[in-house]
């Protein structure tokens, strides 16, 4: 008896993040930025997917009720632009188009006429990459996914690494400014969100001037942490400095007894960035091609298979 596949939104956020948890372990099928915790899944769908409504944002394929497709688009309405989570199928559903449907179907639900889409697939994910040049994607670079483990770690010497103070507010915001001109977080933002959570080390002379900083930030509720930003100013750079940033960064985040690991993201161009961080004991785990699909409107993708 032939099965009927249904494409709605979605009906049950749970079974949605455990879906979407089971694909990407797969480097078949393995997107970036999803996450690797099934609980940090559910939560980010829950309260802080998409500028839009979830039922806005994701399709799902559904068959005899279970789920056997998803793709979700991370919208940033002010930008008309969307990240995507996906294409995600699974391999027992042998109809090519019901991926081609998903996206007619994202798509159709947002309010937003959206004026390009991104995905960041892992490069042995030759269905979504197919996919995508099927569509009209266009490939935008290479990014390397780096994993650091508590137990590979081994010793660290974080003698001249200091917690940020007041008085080198001055010299921090330079060269937070100058390293990050366009950034998410200014240097006054970063002072302020310092907690347990959030910390921010600097290495000094010894003087009122900073050789480098490292702010992070940790999720042990999620089991993760990352390292936001790193600087070394010019003329302390190629001494060791940004190694020993990472590696007291390391410690730090890893003195939360739920995290075990550490993922962060460098484009595969960077070599000095790749290079500082493998130094500092990150090793590569995935590398995602970064694709973009840029159309006139919902028209384009909607009518494309019909």
């Amino acid at each position: 008896m032939t099965t009927i596949i249904t494409i709605n939104p979605p009906s049950d956020i749970r079974n949605l993040a455990v879906f979407l948890r089971e694909m990407n372990k797969d480097s078949s099928s393995h997107v970036g930025y999803l996450g690797e915790v099934e609980e940090e899944v559910y939560q980010t769908l829950l309260h802080n997917f998409s500028d839009l409504d979830l039922s806005q944002s994701f399709a799902v394929a559904y068959e005899d009720g279970c789920i056997v497709g998803a793709m979700g688009l991370d919208i940033d309405k002010d930008d008309f632009s969307a990240e995507v989570w996906g294409p995600f199928m699974s391999y027992k559903v042998n109809d090519p188009y019901v991926i081609d449907e998903l996206l007619a179907a994202v798509i159709s639900y947002s309010s937003i006429q959206l004026k390009h889409i991104n995905f960041f697939l892992n490069k042995k994910n030759t269905r979504g990459k197919e996919f995508v040049l099927k569509h009209g994607g266009v490939e935008q670079g290479h990014h390397a996914i780096l994993l650091a483990h508590r137990d590979e770690l081994g010793e660290v010497n974080v003698d001249g690494i200091e917690k940020y103070s007041p008085q080198y507010e001055q010299t921090f915001s330079a060269l937070h400014e100058a390293a990050f001109p366009s950034t998410y977080y200014s240097a006054q933002e970063i002072i302020s969100r310092q907690n347990e959570m959030n910390q921010l080390f600097i290495m000094t002379n010894g003087d009122q001037f900073i050789k480098g900083y490292v702010y992070i930030e940790a999720q042990p509720q999620h089991e993760e942490g990352s390292i936001e930003y790193i600087a070394v100013s010019t003329q302390n750079r190629k001494q060791g400095v940004g190694t020993k940033l990472i590696k007291a960064a390391l410690v730090n985040l890893f003195s939360f007894n739920e995290i075990e690991k550490i993922s962060l993201c460098v484009e595969k161009e960077n070599e000095s960035a790749l290079n500082l961080y493998q130094a500092a004991g990150f090793k590569m785990k995935h590398e995602l091609i970064h694709f973009k699909i840029t159309f006139n409107g919902r028209e384009e993708i909607v009518h494309d298979n019909q």
